[in-house]
C-alpha cells in the first residue's frame, strides 16, 4: 500500500512526461492534459467505470471529474444527465475538451469545491464521488491540485460531503462513493453516524498494480427507528 510521500512522490513523476496524453477507453478518444489528476498512475476510474450499478435514465452529479472518465462513459451509455465538477480549474478544461472531442452533449461541467457552485435547489438520482481517500493529518498542507484528488486531510472533505450530500438527492436518491482499502474505515463510519446515514458495500475487488482493493459503496439516510 501507498504511504502518503510515495503518493506526493509519484504524482510529481507522472507530469514529468509530453503532454498531452492520449488514450482510447470505453469507445471515447480522450487526452489528458499537463495539471490533471493522473490516470494512468491512479486507475480505480476505470474499475469504478467497469462496476458502476444502474444509472440508465437517471440525472447524476460527478464529484471530482479530472480527465473526464467515468462521467463521460455514463453519459454516453445512457445517463440522462450528468452534471460534473473538479475544484482544479485544469480537470474542468480537460473534461470540457473531452466532451466536445466525443460529441457527447448531456453532460455540464463546472468548476466547484464540492457542493460550492452547484445550484441548491437542484437535485439528482446519484451523488457519485470516487473519493481521495488518502488520509493525512489535519493540519496538511496541499502542494496542488494534483493532491487534492488524492489526500484528504483529517477527512474534512468527507465530512462536507455526507453532510450535505442528502439534501441535494432527490427522495429515493442516494450516494455513490468510491473508498479504497487505503481509507481510514473507522473515520468513514463515524462520519456516517453523525450524519444518520448507513454504507452498503456493493462492489469490490483488488487492483492489480497499487495494492488497493477498490470498493464502491452506496449511501443512504439510517430510517428511522420504529
Amino acid at each position: 500500500m501507498d504511504t502518503l510521500n510515495e503518493v506526493r512522490a509519484k504524482l510529481a513523476r507522472s507530469q514529468q512526461q509530453s503532454f498531452p496524453i492520449h488514450m482510447e477507453e470505453f469507445g471515447l478518444n480522450l487526452v489528458v492534459n499537463e495539471g490533471v489528476f493522473p490516470p494512468a498512475e491512479f486507475q480505480s476510474w476505470r474499475w469504478l467505470g467497469e462496476n458502476f450499478p444502474p444509472f440508465q435514465g437517471k440525472a447524476i452529479l460527478e464529484i471530482g471529474c479530472g480527465f473526464g472518465l467515468p462521467g463521460l462513459h455514463l453519459a454516453k451509455s445512457g445517463a440522462k444527465s450528468i452534471l460534473t465538477c473538479d475544484i482544479n480549474p485544469a480537470a474542468v478544461a480537460n473534461t470540457i475538451e473531452n466532451a466536445r472531442r466525443n460529441r457527447i452533449n448531456n453532460i455540464r461541467v463546472v468548476q466547484s469545491d464540492i457542493f460550492s457552485n452547484i445550484q441548491t435547489d437542484q437535485l439528482f438520482d446519484l451523488i457519485y464521488w470516487n473519493y481521495p481517500s488518502y488520509y493525512a493529518p489535519d493540519q496538511y498542507q496541499f502542494r496542488d491540485h494534483l493532491e487534492r484528488g488524492a489526500v484528504d486531510p483529517g477527512y474534512r472533505l468527507l465530512e462536507r460531503f455526507l453532510s450535505e450530500g442528502p439534501s441535494r438527492l432527490n427522495g429515493a436518491g442516494r450516494i455513490l462513493l468510491g473508498f479504497g482499502s487505503n481509507a481510514r474505515d473507522d473515520l468513514f463510519e463515524a462520519i456516517a453516524k453523525r450524519n444518520s446515514l448507513s454504507a452498503t458495500l456493493l462492489r469490490s475487488s483488488p487492483s492489480s498494480d497499487v495494492g488497493v482493493t477498490y470498493r464502491l459503496f452506496s449511501i443512504q439516510k439510517t430510517a428511522p427507528a420504529l
